[in-house]
């Protein structure tokens, strides 16, 4: 049974970080638009409102339930979705008295995109920002496997990512965002865990 929990727990860290990597960056995207308009000042917000509700539901089916997703974006102005882009940029940009064509990139906001599906009872697992100040959680998971996937669930509903950083035995060492770091600690309280801190560590046990 240890042999066992060891393994899926050195497969489980190993994606973790493996995932972690790809989750480093903004995420991003780009899409080529022509847009036609009675002038070019019109089409030009056309084709840019257009790129990002495209850029949008491109990158964000691959973190969220698909069909809720794309209703709230029904939903959702263009001004409204303009608040969930950190930067963008033009490129290859052609300009005529009706008409505007070129290729927009989009670097999304992580943590104003996974807010704003959350409070839409948006289900997703959109990574926070890596540039958030984060806190290292110790705990001591003596059921293993069922313990930890009790942890991740508590965070999970919390709407925080965990970064399983290193599993030892019974004794797992992550990393969460600081700012839901009250939020979390009454979630644990409220579900049976004891937790103390030690140092800035933060751990956890039953």
């Amino acid at each position: 049974m240890k042999y066992r929990f060891g393994l899926l727990c050195w497969l489980v860290c190993a994606f973790g970080l493996q995932s972690n990597d790809l989750f480093a960056n903004k995420l991003s995207g780009s899409v080529s638009v022509n847009q036609s308009s009675d002038t070019a000042a019109s089409a030009k917000i056309k084709a840019l409102n257009t790129a990002n509700r495209q850029i949008l539901l491109n990158i964000l089916s691959r973190y969220s339930d698909v069909e809720a997703l794309k209703e709230l974006m029904q939903n959702t102005s263009d001004k409204d979705l303009i608040n969930l882009i950190d930067s963008s940029s033009v490129s290859n940009e052609q300009i005529s008295s009706t008409a505007y064509s070129a290729k927009i990139t989009v670097n999304l906001d992580n943590d104003a995109v996974k807010n704003w599906l959350a409070q839409n009872n948006v289900r997703n697992w959109v990574p926070m920002s890596e540039s958030l100040e984060k806190f290292t959680l110790s705990v001591v998971v003596p059921n293993g496997i069922a313990d930890w996937a009790d942890i991740k669930r508590i965070a999970r509903e919390n709407n925080a990512e965990i970064e399983t950083q290193s599993i030892t035995g019974n004794n797992v060492i992550a990393k969460m965002p600081a700012s839901i770091r009250t939020k979390f600690t009454i979630a644990l309280r409220d579900a049976g865990w004891k937790y103390a801190d030690n140092g800035g560590v933060l751990q956890v046990w039953k």
